[in-house]
């Protein structure tokens, strides 16, 4: 706000006409960032088979790239535990009578 000229107010007059100006910018700034925000996230939804099918792919990847990194995590933690461990381990029936 340094670099704004300094008004000098010599009547009450002088006061409204700042402040209807004041509004009137608010106001245009207001619905130039409405457009820009609405711009940027409310796409408008085509309709041709090509949009479509993209739009399908995307989502296909998406889910894809889920299922996997689930299926990573599942491995890392302790889900998908080896076969020899499975082997070695006995039941708590199986090492009381041995």
């Amino acid at each position: 706000m340094a670099d704004q000229p300094s008004f000098t107010y010599k009547s009450l007059d002088d006061i409204r006409a700042r402040k209807e100006a004041l509004r009137k910018e608010l106001q245009q700034d207001n619905s130039s960032m409405k457009t820009q925000w609405n711009s940027l996230f409310h796409k408008e939804k085509s309709n041709l088979p090509a949009h479509r099918f993209a739009n399908l792919m995307a989502t296909s990847v998406s889910v894809f790239d889920g299922i996997l990194f689930a299926w990573k995590l599942y491995n890392r933690f302790g889900g998908g535990k080896n076969q020899k461990t499975k082997k070695k381990s006995r039941s708590f029936l199986a090492s009381l009578f041995s």
